[in-house]
C-alpha cells in the first residue's frame, strides 16, 4: 500500500515538474484552437474628400444640419426653440478641425440713433417699431471709460413710457438694446455729456437669422464634427448621414 502511494506521488511530482519547466521555457504552449490576435489597422487619414457629405446635428429640442460640399462650400441650418438660423460659405480642413467661414460676410443687425435729446435726468428709449409684439424691450447698461458688450452689465426692462431703471449709485456710460430670440449684441450706444437722455432708435435687421461664422471651428472627433456654440450654450455633434 505504501509502495503504491509512493509510486503515485512520484508520478504526480514528475508531471508537476514538467509543467513548471514548460512554463520556464516559454509559457503555456498554444493549441490550434487558441484564437490569434487580429493585426492592428491604422486609422484612415482625415481628408477633405473623406469629410465631404451631409451631417445631422439634431438632439433634444434642437434640429441642425450641415452639408460639406466636395468643392469647399457648405450649407448650415439650425432650429432651436424660437431661433431659426442658417449660414453658407466656404470650409477648410486645418489642424484636425473643420473651419466654416461665411461668404459673403454677415452684416449684423444694428440700432440707428434717430434722435438723442437731453433730459433733466435718467435714460429713456423708444423704438420706431416694436421688435416683438407683446414682449417688453430690454437693454444692457454698461459702465466705465471704454464700455464693451462682453463686460459685466446690468439688464433692465424698458417701461411703457420709455424710462429705464438705473441701479442706485451707478452711472452707465453706454447701453445696448437687446434683440429678442437672437444671441446678438449690437454695438454699444454711448451716453455722453451731463444730464439724462431721450433716445429714439430704429432697428436695422440686415442679415438677422444668419449665423456669423468668421470662422467657426468644428473639431473632428472620430468622424463626428463638434461645434461649440457658447452664445447659445449648445454643444452640437454633427454625425454623417447614411
Amino acid at each position: 500500500m505504501f509502495d503504491s502511494l509512493s509510486a503515485s506521488g512520484i508520478c504526480r511530482s514528475v508531471t508537476i515538474l514538467a509543467a513548471v519547466l514548460s512554463l520556464s521555457a516559454g509559457g503555456v504552449a498554444q493549441t490550434p484552437d487558441t484564437p490569434q490576435a487580429a493585426p492592428t489597422q491604422a486609422a484612415a487619414p482625415v481628408t477633405r474628400e473623406s469629410l465631404a457629405g451631409t451631417y445631422d446635428g439634431g438632439q433634444m429640442e434642437v434640429g441642425a444640419q450641415l452639408l460639406l460640399k466636395p468643392d469647399g462650400h457648405f450649407q448650415y441650418e439650425l432650429a432651436y426653440g424660437a431661433l431659426d438660423e442658417s449660414a453658407e460659405g466656404t470650409w477648410e480642413l486645418k489642424d484636425g478641425a473643420v473651419y466654416l467661414t461665411n461668404v459673403p460676410a454677415v452684416v449684423l443687425p444694428s440700432f440707428v440713433v434717430v434722435r438723442d435729446t437731453s433730459a433733466p435726468s435718467g435714460l429713456f428709449v423708444k423704438l420706431t417699431k416694436t421688435l416683438v409684439e407683446g414682449m417688453r424691450q430690454r437693454v444692457l447698461l454698461l459702465y466705465g471709460a471704454s464700455p464693451k458688450a462682453d463686460q459685466d452689465a446690468d439688464e433692465a426692462e424698458v417701461a411703457d413710457d420709455g424710462s429705464i431703471p438705473i441701479p442706485a449709485g451707478k452711472h452707465p456710460t453706454a447701453f445696448i438694446p437687446e434683440i429678442p430670440v437672437y444671441p446678438i449684441l449690437p454695438k454699444p450706444i454711448p451716453l455722453t455729456g451731463p444730464g439724462g437722455h431721450r433716445f429714439v432708435l430704429r432697428f436695422e435687421p440686415h442679415d438677422i437669422g444668419k449665423a456669423d461664422f468668421h470662422p467657426m471651428p468644428l473639431l473632428v472627433d472620430n468622424g463626428v464634427l463638434v461645434m461649440r456654440r457658447a452664445d447659445l450654450q449648445l454643444l452640437l455633434h454633427f454625425r454623417r448621414q447614411q
